[in-house]
């Protein structure tokens, strides 16, 4: 308001014209109303993603991924569960493997051996759950096929056709919970592990959280 009428003051200059003293206040609104408008920030529409894990349809597994980078040393751990509709574990893996540069490329490092071991189990639809929303982007088809990684989206995508239907999906990393301490498991042991039809105990929590009625 103070701004408007020393603004109106100076336009009484020779040659200028001002606004009469009553339709100031109108102006000053008008004028912030306009400067507001142009400083609020756009507003995005954002896809829901899921944050707790949803089970898959009947015949169907539903295979969650996460990799985690161990910050004390030169080393990352991936962890991989299939759990079917009624949310029994059919198989779960951890594994420690080399530091990766990025957690994109670990994402990745995962997902390939993922969908490989959920073919071998003799799964043939499935749907594919990671918490990296360009890795799950890239995996359905956005691009990075000639990034450093490509060589692995390659690869995951051509694995991929050893089921009659899969499809990749981003999920938040509480719906992807189990995934991520079983890699994070992986810190303290020396090599890979797989069980089939059940978790480490020290896991369970985490599948009964998701899904406490399975």
């Amino acid at each position: 308001m103070a701004w408007s009428i020393w603004y109106q003051r100076n336009k009484t200059q020779p040659q200028e014209n001002p606004l009469p003293l009553c339709n100031i206040i109108g102006f000053a609104k008008n004028y912030l109303s306009d400067f507001r408008s142009m400083i609020r920030p756009s507003v995005q529409r954002k896809r829901d993603v899921p944050r707790k894990w949803i089970p898959p349809i009947a015949d169907m597994v539903k295979i969650n991924y996460d990799g985690a980078m161990f910050g004390e040393s030169d080393m990352a751990g991936i962890g991989v569960v299939i759990q079917d509709h009624k949310g029994q574990v059919m198989a779960a893996l951890f594994e420690k493997i080399a530091k990766p540069p990025t957690m994109d490329f670990i994402e990745l490092l995962v997902a390939r051996p993922t969908i490989s071991f959920s073919a071998q189990l003799g799964h043939v639809q499935g749907v594919c759950e990671g918490d990296s929303e360009s890795v799950v982007n890239a995996l359905k088809g956005s691009g990075m096929e000639n990034s450093r990684g490509g060589h692995l989206i390659k690869d995951i995508l051509s694995l991929s056709n050893s089921f009659q239907s899969i499809s990749f999906a981003h999920v938040g990393r509480q719906g992807n919970a189990v995934a991520h301490a079983l890699a994070q498991q992986a810190r303290s042991s020396p090599s890979s592990q797989v069980w089939l039809k059940c978790v480490p105990t020290d896991i369970l929590s985490f599948v009964l959280n998701d899904f406490p009625f399975s």
